[in-house]
């Protein structure tokens, strides 16, 4: 018996070698099944309800954040957002911008916001809300600046100009407009006459 089981000794070696093989084999195929799985343009994770805080080096909340739903995608780290709210609350007038959806980028730092887009200043210092109203707005919320690429209708009181293109950047409070701009503007104090 002794003479047999050295016999085998080298077959039951075989058999395992072959089938630690065969294990290897499926595992490496199962790890390239998710790499090509990753690929795919699909959700790895969702929010319901989220809001997101922006502090200044001053540690004052620079903006907030909130939308109905987010969506994040694994292949490109890029993130959807369903009707989001986006308020600037470090300013005497706050300002807010929603819209339908949203995109983010896969740092943070870009958001397109698409979809009955609206932006609203409060009023101010006597100066009435101002509204901006367009399809398709890019935001950088960081720097607080906003371009939009698509027909802007902005009012302020009981004026209203329309543009093609509109470009802004709230720090320095400047507003640019781009191709057709045609408008009515209306004073609330008439300019005194010499």
């Amino acid at each position: 018996m002794n003479g047999r089981g050295h016999s085998f000794f080298p077959l039951i070696v075989l058999t395992i070698m072959a089938g630690v093989s065969v294990w290897l084999d499926r595992v490496t195929q199962q790890e390239q099944a998710i790499k090509t799985d990753k690929n795919r343009h699909e959700a790895d994770f969702s929010a319901e309800s989220l809001t997101l805080r922006r502090f200044d080096l001053a540690g004052k909340i620079q903006y907030v954040l909130v939308a109905d739903r987010m969506v994040h995608y694994g292949d490109d780290e890029s993130t959807e957002l369903v009707r989001p709210r986006l308020d600037y609350l470090n300013r005497p007038e706050p300002v807010r911008i929603e819209s339908e959806f949203a995109t983010v980028s896969k740092d943070g730092a870009t958001v397109v916001l698409t979809d009955q887009v609206l932006l609203r200043r409060a009023a101010h210092n006597g100066k009435p809300e101002s509204t901006l109203r367009t399809d398709q707005m890019t935001v950088w919320p960081d720097d607080e600046k906003m371009r939009a690429d698509k027909p802007v209708k902005l009012t302020q009181g009981q004026t209203v100009i329309t543009a093609e293109h509109m470009e802004s950047d709230n720090i320095v409070g400047e507003v640019r407009l781009h191709g057709q701009v045609r408008g009515m503007l209306y004073r609330t104090n008439p300019t005194p006459k010499p």
